[in-house]
């Protein structure tokens, strides 16, 4: 793989040390605000400081060319002719009609539209809300439209996804997308309401002059901006952020896709071939339950690269998106409190601004001031992906809300190494590659159970009923 060493030593001869803090600036009325920096992902700054990493790195990558040319080997010699065999890719693209196609279309301009309106109508509340002398009635009725909005898009997806209805893949794919543009908008109203509520001055001592480091200016940003911000690869939202100052580079966006699409395909082979059942017979479960624990850090491993890194750097290099810290080091977690920081810095940026220090802020200085907002912000999460599964998968299995929700928090709250830190480290990989393959596993089971036992679809318990059991008695 190319390790994408021109235009990334720039901003990593600039960038600090990994650590687990994001940048932040304090303020006694903020909290914590992130504050953006030209910084490189933290698996592009070990490939430019350490040969040995990047070794290792390259090794992994011959692995997946010869993975990939051991499966096409197969496939060929079974079929007496050139062939690759990608049942669960078929499977996840489903019935690829230009109807479904056309709803996913429809679907995710009228979801980009509804984004795009929001900057409008909040400029449009600015300057309604100043032709009353009271206000509260303008900023309920707007706040209700813009909830009609969210509605509209919920509304939208399940159409496309149950109704029309379209393939798992495009299923996820609006989902995210859904998901995404509702977190930007509402980070944009919330960083932008104060603008207007609170007025401040870019040369006051205290205060956004302060906390946000300049990123933030007094005036609310132009819609040049917040478009930018709608597709740039963070979820809050600044008026300015670090930008390369060269032009894109192409040789990079193209190693990243590639890089991104390899390893998307391997983990694809991989699940197919040692997590799919071939049948709903004892021994293939039991086999199948054994292999997901087996290989549940190497499908978290791969999602980090192919999503987290590889995915996100190539929008940001498209963007001049400098400050590219979507993750950090977290195969260095001791607790899962940093874990979970460090794992997705996109999504737990958000969930910190917006979930954890408000309801901080409003427990006030009372007991258990920390755990009682950790736990909102675990089961957020937990509720997004939730949604996230249930929109492609087709059905509602509360699985990884219970692994969250459940020995989710009992594990933030308490480390059971806490004393060595090695033997800590090696039980939260060991422990969260275990949990990853069981909810990829459980969640793969019920699935396939409905494919191997299908059933009618009388009413809207189908969806939140589970079948796995039922098809495993039928079948044993």
């Amino acid at each position: 793989m190319d390790k994408s060493k021109k235009g990334v030593a720039k901003l990593a001869n600039g960038s600090t040390s990994d650590n687990s803090r994001a940048n932040v600036r304090s303020d006694k009325r903020n909290g914590l605000a992130r504050v953006f920096e030209a910084k490189e992902s933290s698996i592009n700054r070990l490939l430019l400081g350490d040969h040995n990493f990047q070794a290792v790195y390259d090794v992994c990558a011959v692995h997946i060319v010869l993975f990939a040319a051991f499966k096409i080997a197969r496939d060929s010699l079974a079929a007496g002719r050139l062939s690759v065999e990608l049942p669960l890719f078929y499977l996840a693209m489903g019935d690829f009609n230009l109807r479904s196609i056309l709803a996913f279309f429809l679907t995710e301009l009228l979801l980009l539209s509804l984004a795009v309106c929001v900057h409008p109508g909040f400029m449009a509340w600015k300057t309604i809300r100043t032709w009353f002398p009271h206000t509260l009635p303008v900023d309920i009725g707007f706040l209700i439209v813009y909830l009609l909005g969210l509605v509209s898009a919920f509304a939208t997806v399940m159409w496309a996804v149950f109704t029309v209805p379209i393939c798992p893949a495009l299923s996820f794919v609006i989902g995210i997308e859904q998901v995404r543009l509702s977190m930007k908008s509402y980070s944009f109203l919330r960083e932008t309401v104060k603008k207007i509520l609170t007025p401040w001055n870019k040369d006051d001592a205290t205060g956004p002059a302060v906390y946000y480091a300049g990123q933030m200016e007094p005036q609310v940003g132009s819609l040049a901006n917040y478009l930018y911000f709608l597709f740039a690869p963070t979820l809050l939202y600044r008026d300015r952020y670090p930008r390369n100052n060269g032009p894109i580079n192409w040789k990079n966006v193209m190693a990243y896709a590639a890089q991104s699409m390899g390893i998307l395909w391997s983990a694809g082979v991989l699940y197919q071939e040692l997590l799919v059942p071939s049948s709903f017979r004892h021994s293939t479960v039991v086999t199948s339950v054994l292999n997901s624990f087996a290989i549940g850090f190497i499908i978290l491993l791969l999602f980090n690269i192919g999503i987290l890194h590889s995915w996100m750097n190539m929008n940001a290099e498209i963007l001049r998106f400098a400050d590219r810290q979507f993750y950090t080091d977290w195969w260095t977690a001791t607790s899962y409190a940093v874990f979970y920081r460090k794992w997705n810095t996109i999504v737990h940026d958000w969930i910190h601004a917006y979930v954890f220090l408000d309801i901080k802020n409003l427990l006030g200085a009372r007991g258990l001031v920390n755990i009682v907002p950790a736990f909102f912000s675990i089961a957020a999460s937990s509720i997004i992906h939730e949604y996230l599964l249930a929109i492609s998968l087709g059905f509602c299995m509360p699985f990884l809300s219970m692994f969250f929700g459940g020995a989710g928090v009992l594990l933030y709250l308490f480390n059971p190494c806490f004393l060595m830190k090695r033997v800590s480290n090696v039980f939260i990989l060991a422990a969260t590659g275990m949990g990853m393959g069981v909810i990829t596993f459980g969640y793969t089971l019920e699935y396939m159970s409905r494919q191997y036992c299908p059933q009618e679809q009388l009413n809207t318990d189908f969806f939140f009923t589970l079948h796995l059991m039922n098809c495993y008695v039928a079948h044993n």
